[in-house]
């Protein structure tokens, strides 16, 4: 079989799982191969050999038990960088960004010496990808998951600098918020009791990163919480949350003396 023809087969199979199926058929064959796009294309009449095809179709087998491809591929775009991730780590999404985005937005000047500190940071992409922007920087991340600490470890790679960057195995609840300037965190805010994520979510991804009590808001108090025992009247927090949850979390912060600058939905929403 050639690269053109396995193309077509992977795409038909994939179909069953995925809304992108060319592309994750591509995509494999990249990684049974160990090739880039380009070749795909100039290359369609290649012949594929036994060797090949036997990683393929181990890789194929995994898409169609509803793996994510990013934990097939081991990596997941995020801003500027590939990250590292595994099933330890949610995988980065594109609205995520958003967080940079904006805090890009009020803090313009980015030869600014911040402090940040990013709550559950998961692989890391979130404070690494910030700390590529701004030059003079430091930051912490913190994650309960020793695994996950591993992996935003060795994505600290990334940075030129990484002595800029700690990583520690902690909670919310205990982690001292003092001398921080920047609070970020995308915690788990999806509410417990739901079982209607897409199953290639739900069979895959760290379920500890996703779920939260309290109709998926129990992190917000807990991270709110300890951020009003700080001292300086100049943290800002940027934090992302699910659908239908800015009332409540807004109504959190108000009733902990912060300021709600700001609300904004992410793409996925401003294309409805």
């Amino acid at each position: 079989m050639d690269i053109d023809k396995a193309i077509k087969k992977l795409t038909e199979d994939i179909r069953k799982v995925s809304c992108s199926p060319r592309l994750d058929s591509e995509i494999l064959i990249m990684k049974a191969l160990n090739v880039s796009r380009s070749y795909l294309y100039t290359h369609k009449d290649k012949s594929i050999n036994m060797k090949q095809k036997k990683l393929l179709d181990a890789l194929l087998k995994r898409r169609m038990q509803n793996e994510p491809i990013a934990y097939i591929i081991g990596k997941q775009s995020f801003w500027n960088d590939d990250f590292k991730v595994t099933k330890d780590t949610l995988i980065p999404r594109p609205e995520t960004e958003l967080i940079i985005e904006n805090i890009i937005k009020y803090f313009p000047k980015k030869n600014t010496k911040l402090r940040f500190a990013d709550l559950g940071t998961g692989s890391g992409c979130i404070i690494i990808s910030l700390l590529q922007e701004y030059i003079n920087a430091t930051g912490v991340g913190i994650d309960i998951s020793e695994q996950a600490i591993k992996i935003a470890t060795t994505n600290k790679k990334l940075l030129s600098k990484p002595e800029r960057l700690d990583f520690t195995i902690n909670d919310f609840s205990n982690f001292s918020l003092n001398e921080f300037d920047i609070i970020v965190a995308n915690p788990p805010y999806v509410n417990i009791e739901d079982n209607n994520l897409d199953r290639n979510v739900y069979e895959h991804e760290p379920h500890l990163a996703l779920f939260a009590k309290k109709n998926g808001l129990s992190a917000y108090e807990i991270i709110i919480n300890n951020a009003v025992t700080i001292k300086s009247n100049n943290l800002y927090l940027f934090l992302e949350i699910g659908i239908n949850q800015a009332n409540s979390v807004s109504k959190l912060l108000k009733n902990n003396n912060f300021k709600v600058i700001s609300i904004e939905n992410d793409f996925l929403l401003k294309s409805v």
